[in-house]
């Protein structure tokens, strides 16, 4: 009769390890330390001081002349002239307005770029806790094969069984070595991009599961929330205020401009001094120019809107997307929760009532099965993802 080869049942189905480093712990220390936000805060900084040159006045000129005359009899003339020329005076005052809008604009640009880079960051953590948990498994299958590869040699070694089916069961073996070996790969190439993010420091990101997170129940509700978050769409409600702020300069532009001054003219036994007060008259050099920056106006409004609906649809799809994989992630719970088929084919093979090949197939389908519920967990972490990032 068949000997029997008995294996040990390592641990459970699903080993999800507890006490999980928050994704938002690493998200500050990335804020923290990433050098190319502080590169932007830099430019930001920069960029505000630029905003605010150009806004004053023009610098004051002074004209000196000494003009010696011919024959000498006639004698010498100095002039002197000293003049400021200035814009309309409400100009001033939508130039410094139009300044501190654009300094605003700064800011929400900056506000983009680091939520781009957190949530890269955030994407990264949740494909570094899925390789995580596919550790974890890997790690038990490759234990369970290689008591299952260590049993068969054991038998084959005493003549019990041929060399064909101690070979299945070191392939077995060695195809779960490998893949913990790129699953390993997988998980330090995604350390050093986190290392990267956070400005070539290293840090622990130990995660072992994903942090809890309640889908809104009305999308819509939700929307109208987080939309304020977006700072693609400040920004372009921002350009629309600019724009019409770039309207009333160019406006007062196009008012007189004004010059006004001291000038005296000095001769031999004469003296000749006051003012002068001199204006523009605009005719001709700003025609059109108040209605292009009208019609600029109209196109960002008309932008804006489609930026906002282009928004809203591609949040409603990965909202959707996000239940539809909540529902199917449940349905993976309950079934695995109830079924472990590898106790009852280690069972039925232990009695010799199935082949090894059949065994393993069967042990495959089972792993397999796994293996899905972790990508569903996973596509739906993403999912949430791409929701989380406007929640603050």
């Amino acid at each position: 009769m068949k000997k029997k080869i008995y294996i040990i049942l390592l641990s459970g189905l699903l080993p999800f390890a507890g006490n999980a480093q928050s994704f938002d712990n690493i998200l500050q220390n990335i804020e923290e330390n990433n050098t190319t936000l502080k590169v932007y805060r830099e430019q930001a900084k920069a960029g505000k001081i630029e905003n605010k040159t150009g806004i004053n006045m023009a610098n004051p000129e002074v004209e000196f002349a000494y003009l010696w005359g011919s024959p000498n009899t006639v004698g010498h003339r100095t002039n002197l002239d000293v003049s400021q020329s200035f814009d309309f005076p409400t100009a001033y005052r939508y130039k410094s307005q139009l300044a501190e809008g654009k300094n605003r604009q700064l800011d929400l640009v900056y506000d983009q770029q680091r939520r781009d880079i957190l949530h890269q960051a955030r994407l990264l953590c949740v494909e570094l806790t899925y390789q995580s948990k596919m550790n974890e498994q890997l790690d038990g299958r490759l234990k369970y094969a290689k008591e299952l590869a260590e049993a068969y040699q054991k038998s084959f070694d005493q003549g019990n069984i041929d060399v064909l089916e101690r070979n299945k069961t070191k392939l077995n073996y060695l195809n779960e070595e490998k893949a913990l070996q790129i699953n390993t790969v997988e998980i330090n190439t995604l350390m050093m991009e986190l290392q990267r993010l956070n400005g070539g420091l290293s840090f622990s990101a130990n995660l072992k599961d994903f942090p809890v997170y309640t889908l809104p129940l009305d999308y819509q509700e939700w929307f109208e929330r987080v939309r304020e978050n977006n700072p693609s769409l400040r920004m372009g409600e921002q350009e629309i205020a600019i724009s019409r702020k770039q309207e009333q300069l160019t406006r007062a532009l196009n008012l007189p401009k004004f010059t006004a001054g001291y000038t005296s003219e000095r001769v031999p036994g004469e003296t000749l001094q006051g003012f002068s007060i001199g204006m523009s008259i605009p005719l001709w050099e700003g025609k059109n120019t108040v209605k292009h920056r009208k019609a600029q106006t109209v196109a960002l409004q008309m932008q804006h809107l489609d930026s906002k609906l282009q928004f809203q649809n591609a949040l409603k799809n990965q909202y959707d997307k996000a239940v539809k994989l909540s529902v199917l992630l449940e349905e993976y719970k309950e079934v695995l929760s109830v079924t472990n088929n590898r106790d009852l084919l280690k069972k039925a093979l232990d009695k010799g009532q199935l082949s090894l090949i059949n065994y393993l197939l069967e042990l495959t389908v089972y792993y397999e099965t796994i293996d899905k519920y972790l990508e569903t967990e996973r596509d739906y972490q993403l999912a949430v993802a791409e929701l989380q990032q406007w929640e603050n």
